[in-house]
């Protein structure tokens, strides 16, 4: 079945641009400072109905024979362990029942098809691993306040301001960014430029290796050097591909950090803590004030 044929009575749009992020203050931030309860939707049928869209989506994702593979990817990367070869993945599974999730970027869910399943991936992912939703954070500076409201009506926390990408985090955290910009997953680095921080960080978005395989090697070392300098320590698995959600998951894999990697990197990598600035960055994909 194709995408279209869930959902025929809207337009698939292209895939997402990345989205683009504006600055921030520069600081640590452990808790989102999230959206109050205020947005009002145009009524309360409409919200209704879009939340009913979505658990629509959720269902048809979930009996799909792409989320059927999902879970063996799921196994691999984060559950198997007990032969010691996936122990950084171990040391995840068993720790993600408690951690915090957030997501960058879904784009307009209401009105857009992939951005859509893409909530609806990351609803189930919750499920899955059992993570609270109101340990989870969403930011999209797109959103509409009829999607925020729909957010918060499902019990996710709706960020109330644009981070950049720059969250420090001090406890395992899944990070959801699905065809982001490459300068959102360079800050997210920057901000977690530690053996401690980056143990304890997943993130689930665009391929690192591809990143470094379509990029020049001289402009991924000067505009994105977390990235270029993560590759030595990464470990990554791709997304299974399926045709029927190609333009929905295409290029999207789970990275994530072992201790032991980490700890083989000189020391002088660690020394690296220059803020990225994207002076010279002719395609940036994050917006700016």
């Amino acid at each position: 079945m194709a995408l279209m044929d869930l959902d025929d009575w809207q337009v698939v749009k292209k895939k997402k641009a990345a989205k683009k992020m504006v600055r921030r203050k520069e600081q640590p931030i452990f808790k989102a400072e999230t959206c109050p309860e205020v947005h009002v939707p145009e009524s309360v049928e409409e919200q209704n109905n879009m939340v009913q869209r979505i658990y629509y989506t959720v269902e048809n994702l979930k009996q799909s024979e792409f989320w059927g593979s999902c879970q063996e990817c799921f196994h691999v990367t984060l559950e198997e362990n007990d032969s010691g070869k996936h122990q950084v993945g171990s040391q995840h599974v068993h720790t993600l029942h408690n951690s915090d999730c957030v997501c960058y970027g879904l784009g307009n869910f209401s009105s857009c098809v992939i951005a859509r399943h893409q909530l609806a991936f990351l609803l189930l992912f919750l499920e899955q691993f059992k993570i609270p939703r109101n340990q989870t954070y969403v930011f999209d500076p797109v959103f509409s306040m009829l999607e925020i409201s729909v957010l918060q009506e499902l019990g996710l926390s709706v960020i109330s301001e644009n981070e950049e990408g720059k969250r420090t985090i001090c406890r395992h955290t899944v990070f959801y960014m699905p065809h982001c910009g490459k300068a959102l997953y360079n800050n997210l680095l920057w901000s977690n430029w530690s053996q401690d921080a980056l143990s304890k960080l997943i993130v689930i978005g665009n391929s690192f290796k591809g990143i470094e395989e379509r990029m020049l090697s001289r402009i991924l070392q000067k505009d994105y050097v977390y990235i270029q300098k993560s590759l030595k320590a990464v470990e990554e698995a791709a997304l299974p591909e399926n045709h029927q959600y190609n333009d929905v998951f295409n290029d999207i894999s789970i990275h994530y950090f072992p201790i032991q990697k980490l700890r083989t990197l000189p020391n002088e990598i660690w020394k690296l803590r220059e803020q990225p600035k994207y002076y010279e960055c002719d395609d940036l994909e994050i917006i700016r004030k």
